[in-house]
């Protein structure tokens, strides 16, 4: 019972990281989605044209690559993490006891799979409004939403309006494509956090390795440059050492 609580209370902390990571990239999307419906939606709101196809895209580039600078960062950041942890780990190997490092938090430390889980938690919000619209795809195309649903597609548009906007003007505009497949936008965010948290990590590593052997050289250097410094003795009298008969 004690291991089963040990591995609840250590998943809870993953995923508490995993969620408080995505925040940032979440309220992007949120703001991108909010700037888009604004732009798009005025007057004629079933036209689907090539002015609401570039802001679309604008948008969500805009977004996107927020995504990736965030991902990258953290990826160099949680490296540096899990470098401490690894010397935490030897050090308690090495003494048998199991050694403080207070700056150390083994949920933040780097993995491979945990950029695409918090590319899973951004995303969250494409899937449950690709869920929500698909489900009530009749009713949103004969434009039946009044009361609790209509409430419902206003808060979805601006919590995921760059995924779901594009599908919503086409079906508006007479081109039938299924609501459900607006939840395929979700593989952006979730391949973007993944690659570029690997990327970001990858970079802080080679980083170290550079600066480690840069170090190494000038170490070198120096020491073989005091190995052939001549020591000047200055010339005075009994200073300079006599030099041994052949």
């Amino acid at each position: 019972m004690a291991q089963i609580k040990k591995k609840l209370k250590k998943f809870g902390r993953y995923t508490w990281e995993l969620f408080k990571s995505s925040l940032p990239s979440l309220f992007m999307y949120l703001c991108a989605s909010s700037i888009l419906l604004m732009l798009t939606m005025k007057g004629d709101t079933v036209k689907w044209n090539g002015k609401q196809l570039s802001w679309t895209i604008v948008c969500a580039v805009g977004a996107l690559a927020y995504h990736a600078l965030v991902a990258w960062a953290s990826g160099g950041t949680q490296y540096e993490m899990l470098v401490s942890g690894n010397i935490k780990r030897t050090a308690s190997d090495a003494y048998g006891n199991e050694y403080k490092m207070s700056t150390h938090k083994e949920a933040k430390e780097y993995r491979p799979w945990k950029g695409f889980a918090v590319g899973a938690f951004a995303a969250m919000f494409v899937i449950i409004t690709a869920i929500v619209f698909g489900c009530n795809q009749a009713r949103i195309d004969a434009q039946q939403t009044k009361g609790g649903l209509g409430v419902l597609m206003i808060i979805l548009f601006f919590l995921s309006g760059w995924s779901i906007l594009p599908f919503y003007y086409m079906n508006g505009a007479g081109i039938s494509v299924s609501y459900f497949l607006s939840g395929l936008m979700a593989l952006l965010p979730i391949a973007v956090s993944g690659g570029m948290y690997i990327a970001g990590a990858y970079s802080r590593r080679n980083k170290a390795i550079r600066q480690q052997m840069l170090a190494d050289k000038e170490a070198a250097a120096a020491a073989e440059r005091e190995k052939n410094k001549k020591i000047n003795y200055g010339g005075l009298p009994g200073t300079k050492p006599k030099k041994k008969r052949k």
